[in-house]
């Protein structure tokens, strides 16, 4: 299972996090108020430190909302969905190869791989607790 993150609102000092921007890039806080009463932290997997007002706005005018404002994030659980390619090896077993993106890619890989024994490609979906009740 993997996660996604899905906004709670904007930015709040009571939340613990995790924190997003609004285009929902990860924000690693570092400080939630520094000497200036600004919020310091990391967006994504940039260096560079970023600077927020104390409520969260990019914009130290505060006169609009932007993409880079902070907001309360959490994550979800997301369903996995992807596609293998079966084939029967030299010795008999059945093997599978690794997981593919889309089904594009698995059909490229079975084309490509013309010396495999193919017998089908699968299509596998992620079932998450409460799904299909």
């Amino acid at each position: 299972m993997t996660t996604k993150l899905q906004i709670l609102g904007p930015y709040t000092p009571e939340h613990e996090g995790p924190f997003c921007t609004r285009e929902k890039t990860l924000v690693e806080i570092l400080s939630k108020k520094d000497r200036n009463g600004k919020i310091l932290g990391y967006v994504g997997d940039r260096n560079g430190l970023t600077e927020w007002e104390g409520n969260g706005q990019f914009d130290p005018t505060r006169m609009s909302d932007t993409q880079y404002d902070l907001m309360n994030a959490r994550e979800v659980p997301v369903a996995r969905e992807f596609w293998v390619n079966e084939f029967k090896r030299a010795d008999g077993h059945i093997g599978v190869s690794h997981a593919h993106e889309t089904e594009l890619k698995a059909i490229n890989e079975r084309h490509e791989l013309e010396n495999w024994n193919w017998t089908r490609t699968i299509h596998v979906r992620e079932v998450l607790p409460g799904d299909g009740e």
